[in-house]
């Protein structure tokens, strides 16, 4: 539930077991040289590995055109995290404590919230997706009004009596979801020159971050074995995520135009 301290958590850990953390390095290039892979950043520094895992967030399209020439059909879009102001005398109940829950309304809008945690009197309820953006250049103000106004209007008809809603959210933070068509994710070799040498994990479409240690499992499975024992282990099928589902079909896993991802 709080997002930043898991991440300096995970990166802690990873630095405890060897790893080494490079802050604020933008990957340019990916090559395959004498049988290792080579990994350039914009600042023109060179790191070699016997293997890869590409998990570049919003850059995954662009990183992914530039070294292979495939269209890989991850859109980056522009959303909102909202938090609204309890209703006087309402605050306890809409927390954890409570036995009020992470939910999710799926219709038009989609909307989502979890339970009062971060912010003592502030509730998370938002609005999943937004508009298409570029991640090099954002205008971080785009869609407020229709990204915030839609999720008034559910609370003004679902909870009118628990969130208040005049004057907007207290709290909004911006972010980017890296979408595909079907919304579900993408976890697979990059294949072509690099084989299984490189492995991609992508466009988790709004539901990445809660997925992220068994996702980072999968793919270091697979990136230092070839195979992921976890997912089968699970009876996670990993065909369900392949890139190739994007080649007969653009919109992946959807079956018809009627169809949503989840």
């Amino acid at each position: 539930m709080k997002a930043t301290k898991a991440v300096a958590m995970f990166q802690a850990l990873a630095v405890k077991k060897g790893a080494v953390v490079r802050d604020r390095a933008e990957v340019v290039d990916v090559t395959k040289r004498e049988g290792s892979v080579l990994v350039r950043t914009a600042s023109g520094k060179e790191f070699h590995g016997a293997k890869c895992i590409v998990t570049v967030g919003a850059w995954t399209s662009k990183l992914i055109k530039s070294v292979t020439g495939m269209d890989l059909p991850v859109q980056p879009v522009h959303t909102l995290i909202c938090y609204w102001k309890a209703k006087p005398s309402r605050e306890r109940e809409l927390t954890p404590e409570a036995g009020f829950p992470t939910f999710a309304s799926y219709g038009d809008p989609y909307i989502y919230s979890t339970p009062s945690m971060e912010f003592p009197g502030l509730i998370k309820i938002a609005m999943h997706g937004g508009p298409p953006c570029d991640p090099d250049s954002r205008d971080w103000s785009t869609g407020g009004a229709a990204l915030v106004e839609p999720v008034a209007r559910w609370i003004d008809t679902v909870m009118p009596s628990h969130v208040e809603t005049s004057g907007g959210p207290v709290i909004r933070q911006s972010c980017m979801y890296s979408m595909t068509p079907d919304e579900d994710y993408v976890i697979d070799f990059l294949g072509g020159e690099f084989g299984k040498d490189v492995v991609v994990g992508a466009g988790f479409s709004g539901h990445g971050f809660k997925m992220g240690p068994a996702v980072g499992r999968i793919l270091a499975e697979m990136a230092m074995d070839g195979e992921a024992r976890t997912a089968a282990e699970a009876g996670v099928e990993l065909e369900h995520f392949r890139i190739s589902r994007f080649v007969d079909n653009p919109k992946g896993n959807l079956k018809d135009s009627g169809d949503q991802g989840r």
